[in-house]
């Protein structure tokens, strides 16, 4: 075969067959240009991040550019890798919730900004979660009570927090303002606005009419969303992400369960429950009410079996409820219901120093009257 006689043959195709050409052409020098390609410059000016529209004034561009070199640094890069690889689960499924509303993707971030995506971090103010709630702030949204601190929960605050989001959105209009308003409070935002010539985010930043939290929020946030999005563009190495989003079972209590001893029952990791329902501040479902208990997928009847096993190994006891009055200490408790201090702080989900406060009720430990 004449060495020259391919390259001939591919020009007469050229030559007579020019889109057919042009056709072959590109998929044999693709794959080549492809290896070759440049990853995407960071842009001169931001315009729009994460469906977030950006002002193109030098303060707004200034303000993202600060927080963009802050976590391009190399302390800002291992902190932000670390950060997005150990909430990569919440943020899975903070993600598939924002898809599910039509909101903005540059809110996934937001628990960075927060907490960190930590779920039991805590502000110095006594705000709780990966979304920062204040106890003050949950009603209509989360519960809390002696038994459950539903702001602990990732899953259930991301609920809420999106919820509480979209009616900012309602009432402003405009996302910069919905989220700094996510930060000082809508009454808040509604007060400065009042006072301000120009209703937008960046006007109020530069001229001092919001507080400086406030301020460096929302472009925190932006530069954060930039970073992750757009990672090659900034040389940023970021960790791999599953595409999978977590997804659970649920089991309905009426009564209550001891983590522990569930999992034991399950032959799971110590800790496994409560890691999946950090709203279980005492490590046990709330008594005498309905509680919706968070298993990874697929052991919803294993859940069920495990339970009535554990019910049926406790049938021989019954629990009091006993409300503390004047004067009770849990070792006249212990020596008047025939039990013991451990027993009663199990069940009551309580520490053997904790002080007994007045109304509080106990949950003791006696001999079913059906073994009498």
């Amino acid at each position: 075969m004449h060495p020259h006689r391919p390259l001939l043959f591919f020009l007469s195709v050229t030559l007579f067959f020019p889109c057919t050409a042009a056709t072959v052409q590109e998929k044999v020098l693709a794959p080549m240009l492809e290896n070759t390609k440049k990853p995407a410059a960071a842009p001169s000016v931001y315009t729009n991040i994460g469906g977030i529209p950006v002002a193109r004034s030098a303060y707004a561009q200034q303000m993202i550019k600060k927080y963009i070199t802050q976590y391009t640094s190399s302390f800002g890069a291992k902190e932000l890798y670390a950060t997005l690889d150990e909430g990569e689960q919440y943020r899975l499924y903070v993600r598939q919730e924002l898809q599910k509303r039509r909101m903005p993707s540059a809110l996934e971030y937001l628990p960075v900004v927060e907490s960190n995506y930590k779920p039991l971090a805590k502000s110095k103010s006594g705000a709780r979660g990966i979304w920062q709630f204040m106890e003050n702030s949950i009603a209509g949204f989360l519960k809390k009570n002696e038994w459950i601190d539903e702001r602990l929960d990732p899953w259930l605050s991301t609920d809420a927090a999106l919820t509480k989001l979209q009616d900012n959105y309602r009432m402003f209009g405009d996302w910069p303002l919905a989220i700094a308003a996510y930060n000082c409070g809508a009454g808040a935002m509604r007060r400065i606005l009042k006072k301000a010539p120009q209703k937008t985010f960046w006007y109020i930043a530069e001229h001092g009419l919001l507080r400086d939290q406030s301020v460096q929020y929302v472009p925190k946030l932006l530069a954060i969303s930039e970073l992750a999005t757009h990672a090659t563009a900034y040389a940023l190495v970021l960790p791999e992400e599953s595409t999978h989003f977590a997804d659970f079972d649920y089991i309905v209590l009426s009564r209550q369960i001891f983590l522990d001893r569930l999992e034991s029952e399950l032959r799971m990791g110590s800790g496994a429950l409560a890691a999946l329902n950090p709203a279980l501040i005492k490590q046990c479902t709330p008594p005498e009410q309905d509680y919706a208990l968070r298993l990874p997928a697929g052991m919803e009847l294993s859940a069920h079996i495990a339970v009535n096993a554990i019910r049926d190994a406790e049938q021989a006891r019954a629990l009091v409820a006993h409300t503390v009055a004047k004067g009770d200490t849990l070792y006249a408790l212990a020596r008047t219901y025939k039990t013991t201090v451990a027993e009663i702080c199990k069940e009551s989900g309580i520490q053997q120093n904790e002080v007994l406060s007045i109304g509080k009720v106990l949950y003791i430990p006696v001999e079913s009257a059906e073994n009498n």
